[in-house]
């Protein structure tokens, strides 16, 4: 066989360059999470159809921006890249997203390093899950919590109260009681002075 045969042609290698490129691009408009990939001096270079849907910008309006415009906090992004350099994979980094109408969206960031064959830093890839409806229901769950546990104290309250007025009655009931034995006491000591005053009484005229 010849050696043009044997090896695959240019135009074939750029063909299957070109399915990759396709297949890549399919899956990611496919994938509901917000993916973009930036450089490494941060200036957005891809987007995927779930990314502009949850920052509300266009492709051309977002692509060639600094990645630092979607961030509420700058210091944390830039703590977020000096973490991803250090460890090139970043994973669950809770932020606050700025969408292009200024909403306030709470995210989970993952990001990648991407790097060279010599390992240089080339970009990041990142993915952003949107929080907004988890928050919700965390902070619904730590309303109920927090109603619950109102709603024991105040059982507790009731509990306490009750006891102290049955301890309260309780002493009343035995100082009472001591009370009426003093009482039948003295009663009975009168009782028996004045028996042993008639008893002399009566000696005395006999």
């Amino acid at each position: 066989m010849r050696k043009n045969q044997r090896e695959p042609t240019l135009q074939s290698l750029e063909e299957e360059l070109k399915n990759l490129e396709r297949f890549i691009d399919e899956f990611s408009i496919f994938l509901p999470l917000a993916v973009c990939m930036i450089t490494p001096v941060g200036t957005i270079i891809y987007t995927n159809r779930s990314f502009l849907k949850l920052t509300q910008y266009k492709e051309i309006e977002i692509a060639g921006q600094d990645i630092n415009i979607l961030f509420e906090n700058r210091e944390e992004l830039e703590k977020l890249n000096k973490e991803t350099l250090e460890k090139k994979l970043v994973e669950g980094k809770e932020m606050i997203l700025i969408s292009k109408d200024g909403k306030k969206i709470p995210v989970s960031i993952y990001v990648s390093l991407r790097e060279d064959e010599k390992g240089a830093p080339v970009g990041y890839f990142l993915a952003f899950l949107d929080m907004t409806e988890i928050k919700k229901l965390r902070e619904e769950l730590e309303e109920k919590v927090r109603e619950r546990t109102k709603e024991l104290q105040e059982r507790i309250n009731e509990l306490e109260k009750f006891h102290k007025l049955t301890v309260g009655r309780e002493l009343k009931s035995i100082e009472l009681k001591e009370e009426i034995k003093r009482l039948k006491k003295e009663l009975e000591d009168k009782e028996f002075k004045n028996g042993n005053k008639k008893s002399s009484m009566i000696n005395f005229s006999e």
